[in-house]
């Protein structure tokens, strides 16, 4: 578990980055502290997509644990 509290996010958005070749996506979390930009690729796309899963499965059924 974090240190210290997590950011709480105020706003989120997102963008594309690329070339002929290549391609990226940004996703971009808003928050009182500023915001946090993040690369994202396919691979990040699908961990990203199966642990959103998980912690709606966790607040659906009301758990309070830690998860990994």
């Amino acid at each position: 578990m974090a240190d210290r509290p997590p950011y709480m996010p105020t706003g989120i958005g997102m963008g594309m980055l690329g070339d002929y070749e290549t391609k990226i996506g940004v996703l971009i979390f808003e928050t009182a502290e500023g915001n946090f930009d993040f690369a994202v690729n396919l691979q990040a796309v699908d961990v990203i997509r199966k642990a959103l899963s998980k912690i709606e499965t966790h607040l659906t059924n009301g758990k309070i644990s830690d998860v990994d």
